[in-house]
């Protein structure tokens, strides 16, 4: 089978797209919502772009016709964000932060989640999610037909949870599996890690 995207609606090819580039990381972000409470809402049109400095992007649309979704406004205004990387076990409370709700009403609060500071950061972080990027706005661009909003966010610090950091012969990494990442598939299917595969790069 040979699709033409240019045949396809809008829709058909947001389908085609989430259910062929699989599996996708999910960036459930926090952002300011200006009067004391937060945004919380995850997107799995999201990646890193770049190292130097590092950069993430977060492909954030529309709540209708008129209005941006409230991540955009609140990143465009307030500059800082927090991404988080949902484990497993968030499943339940990332899908229920996705839905529609009107700006200024909290989904923290809604779904009685728990904030916590970390030292020097404007902005708290969830409990729960072994990773947390701390962010502010880079650039924002308007893509596409439907001016989807590219948010380009620079990470100035990265949080990691001790439980998940290993310390072997003088060198750290990060155990994959101790963070147990959610990723998106396509519908209403999403998966953890299953497998893990090792092989080296050519020299």
């Amino acid at each position: 089978m040979l699709i033409n995207c240019s045949k396809q609606t809008s829709t058909q090819n947001y389908f085609t797209l989430t259910q062929t580039i699989i599996p996708r990381p999910i960036a459930w972000v926090l952002s300011d919502n200006g009067d004391g409470g937060y945004n919380l809402a995850p997107f799995s049109f999201f990646y890193a772009v770049a190292s130097e400095p590092p950069i993430i992007m977060l492909s954030v649309g529309w709540k209708d016709e008129q209005t941006r979704k409230d991540t955009w406004v609140n990143i465009e205004e307030r500059r800082h964000f927090v991404v988080h990387i949902p484990s497993v076990e968030h499943l339940e409370p990332m899908v229920a932060s996705s839905a529609t709700l009107a700006h200024g009403i909290s989904e923290v609060e809604q779904l009685h989640l728990s904030l916590e500071k970390v030292e020097g950061q404007a902005l708290p972080k969830l409990k729960g999610p072994k990773v947390a990027f701390f962010c502010e706005k880079y650039r924002i661009e308007e893509i596409g037909g439907e001016q989807q909003g590219l948010i380009l966010g620079k990470i100035n610090y990265i949080w990691v949870d001790d439980s998940v950091v290993v310390n072997k012969d003088g060198r750290t990494s990060i155990d994959p599996q101790g963070i147990d990442p959610l990723a998106r598939l396509g519908g209403a299917f999403y998966a953890g890690l299953s497998q893990i595969i090792s092989q080296k790069r050519p020299e």
